[in-house]
């Protein structure tokens, strides 16, 4: 093989991401509120296919509802990396630790609400938000991401709360 077939397989080879940083991309693109309302239907069924930490919930929360999930690997995104993540209907979050709401708030300039998230409208279906909770493990920290109007997001959870 000539120099230029190597450059051409080398030049090749770096355009395929590996399935690792594919991985990463779609869940770090959920959590930006980068996916499109075509694909939030499947889109938690496409995170477990990439991610096994993904494929169950590592603790399910009743009021509100969500599911906590174990990363392998940290994602970042928003200036943040987690390695947990939490889902709840029509939101899909990085559980941040070692920040306030208030400074995560001012760096992805949120505005407050009052009665929900701070959040950002990004178009009429999706919005980035950051929030607390005062359950178990989600005490003191930030959960910080999107939160999807497509009204596939909302049954994120549906077969997981079946038992509820």
């Amino acid at each position: 093989m000539g120099t230029v077939g190597c450059a051409a397989l080398v030049s090749l080879a770096a355009a395929l991401p590996s399935t690792a940083l594919a991985r990463e991309g779609l869940l770090a693109r959920a959590v930006s509120c980068q996916v499109d309302d075509g694909d939030v239907a499947t889109l938690m069924g496409a995170l477990a296919a990439e991610d096994a930490g993904m494929k169950s919930a590592a603790q399910a929360f009743a009021a509100p509802s969500g599911n906590l999930y174990r990363l392998a690997r940290p994602v970042s995104a928003l200036g943040h990396s987690a390695d947990a993540i939490y889902v709840s209907p029509g939101r899909i979050v990085m559980v941040v630790e070692g920040q306030t709401l208030a400074a995560v708030s001012a760096r992805l300039q949120l505005e407050a609400e009052p009665y929900g998230p701070a959040e950002r409208r990004i178009d009429d279906t999706r919005k980035i938000v950051a929030y607390q909770l005062s359950q178990g493990v989600l005490n003191g920290k930030v959960l910080v991401g999107c939160e999807y109007g497509n009204p596939a997001a909302a049954a994120w959870l549906a077969d997981d709360m079946a038992g509820f």
